[in-house]
């Protein structure tokens, strides 16, 4: 496995959105993470990102796939997101949808992901749509907090849900974590508060 040198540029276009998902395409891994930190709560992560055009959504999206363990490991979340201009006009908003056939769409690349068709997406509430803005070291989006309520299929407890994406040349970051919409309780985040950092890699 190689890490890749810095090559995305840093620099706002007239397509931010398309910009933006073109920074995210590629592999992704945080094993010199897993490495260096030696922490077993830390499982090793690959994230692959794929560029797509599809009349299944609006805006520039990329498919995600995330692995545990490596490129060969669980397959344990699928994800599409799409780009667009936020109402503002000072920010981007990220939609995030779900595959209705997932195992159906695991390895699809971007010719077979065009064909997907709106029914075979399932869109998340709107609350957790992520806002993206663009600062000194790139592009960071996030969920505004309190926004996102998922009731857990095992628990059946309502969670609000935080979570937060940045990219800057060929280092993208990861952190999510889930509280009791209730209580407040943490249920859940990234081991000690540190979010997952993920080197673009050519496997």
């Amino acid at each position: 496995m190689i890490v890749l040198a810095a090559s995305a540029a840093l620099a706002i276009g007239p397509d931010p959105a398309g910009d933006l998902a073109q920074m995210l395409e590629g592999v992704w891994d945080n094993s010199a993470q897993v490495a260096e930190e030696g922490d077993p709560r830390r499982p090793h992560l690959q994230v692959r990102h794929v560029a797509f055009e599809s009349a299944a959504a609006d805006g520039a999206l990329i498919y995600a796939e995330l692995r545990v363990g490596g490129p060969g490991g669980e397959l344990y979340r699928q994800r599409v997101y799409a780009f667009d201009g936020a109402p503002d006009g000072t920010a981007l908003t990220m939609g995030v949808w779900t595959l209705a056939e997932p195992d159906a769409a695991a390895g699809m690349e971007a010719d077979a992901l065009s064909r997907l068709a709106a029914g075979d997406l399932v869109r998340f509430d709107a609350g957790c749509d992520f806002i993206w803005r663009y600062g000194d070291t790139g592009w960071a989006g996030a969920i505004e907090d309190g926004a996102c309520r998922i009731t857990s299929s095992r628990s059946g407890v309502e969670m609000i849900i935080n979570a937060e994406f940045t990219i800057a040349e060929d280092r993208f970051t990861h952190s999510e974590s889930g509280r009791n919409a209730e209580t407040g309780e943490a249920l859940f985040g990234p081991p000690n508060g540190a979010p997952n950092l993920y080197d673009r890699v050519d496997d």
